[in-house]
């Protein structure tokens, strides 16, 4: 088993920290510029097509997985139909954006390092199911999707498009669980799992960079101090805001009221999961809202106003 070769943009801030940290912060600056979005570009860092994407991936129960997670690595879960869908993180490191379906509802899965999201978004927008690759750009840091039957570019933050035939619209964040394997396995037994072929640990060059000083490639610095720039917070988001907290927070309080955008909802810890779930309560049933991990620094970028729960 082996991985792909160096150069997906999730391991451009890994890069830089163990060969020419200054190198990519140049090219940061000087790549070609697709669009401007907000005054900031969106930049090409490596051609399209270069980096890996996937459509039709394989996912197998665990016992046929040819590395399954160890107890403590990180995963994607989504219960959107039997069996429910395990997508590890070390997997996603290197096939950042994987197109997928359940239960009739087609979904990509979009990871990128250098800001540690995790998400999975609705395929479907303005009456058509779109197939996305990695662009091989970068907007605030953050990787960026780009969909094979328009060229539109996508940023997976929001779900936002960014550039393109399609700017202007917006795909949807559905619900999921970024817990560890041990806590999936247990919850759901019969759960399948991606499966590349390749090692399903996180690469050491991204363990690297998450300990590092970096803060993504763009030479940009975080000056809010509420939490540390690395520190891995989840997010509640509306049209306007977000709302940041951190697996400990909500795992000490277990249950927690707020608002977002003015809209009242509940964050909860569930213990079976180990993992922050939110809720919006409309008129006598729960709606799950999407709970999305990131760094710190990169959730200030993404959204104008971005609130805690002791602000």
């Amino acid at each position: 088993m082996s991985r792909p070769a160096l150069g997906a943009v999730g391991a451009l801030g890994a890069a830089a920290l163990l060969s020419s940290a200054g190198c990519f912060s140049h090219d940061y600056k000087t790549k070609p510029r697709v669009a401007v979005v907000d005054g900031d570009p969106v930049v090409q860092m490596a051609p399209e097509g270069k980096l890996p994407s996937l459509t039709d991936p394989k996912l197998v129960p665990l016992k046929q997985h040819t590395d399954p997670p160890f107890r403590n690595e990180r995963v994607v879960g989504v219960t959107l139909a039997e069996p429910v869908r395990m997508y590890p993180i070390g997997l996603l490191d290197d096939f950042e954006v994987v197109n997928d379906e359940a239960g009739g509802t087609p979904y990509v899965v979009a990871r990128c390092a250098l800001t540690d999201l995790s998400t999975i978004l609705d395929r479907r927008v303005a009456g058509r199911t779109l197939t996305f690759v990695n662009s091989g750009a970068l907007w605030k840091d953050m990787l960026v999707l780009r969909d094979k039957e328009t060229g539109t570019y996508w940023t997976p933050a929001t779900g936002r498009a960014l550039s393109g035939p399609l700017a202007g619209e917006s795909l949807t964040i559905l619900p999921s669980t970024t817990t560890t394997a041990e806590a999936w396995r247990e919850l759901y037994p019969s759960t399948v799992c991606l499966d590349t072929g390749e090692l399903s640990a996180v690469p050491l060059r991204l363990r690297l960079y998450a300990m590092s000083s970096w803060e993504g490639v763009s030479g940009v610095k975080t000056k809010d101090t509420r939490f540390p720039p690395k520190e891995e917070v989840f997010f509640v988001a509306g049209r306007n805001e977000a709302l940041a907290f951190t697996a400990a927070e909500i795992r000490e309080k277990k249950t927690v009221a707020s608002t977002v955008d003015g809209l009242a909802l509940t964050i909860e810890w569930d213990g079976a999961a180990r993992a922050p779930r939110a809720w919006r309560q409309i008129v006598a049933a729960k709606q799950e809202l999407p709970v999305v991990p990131i760094y710190w620094f990169a959730l200030l970028e993404q959204f104008p106003t971005v609130r805690t729960l002791s602000d």
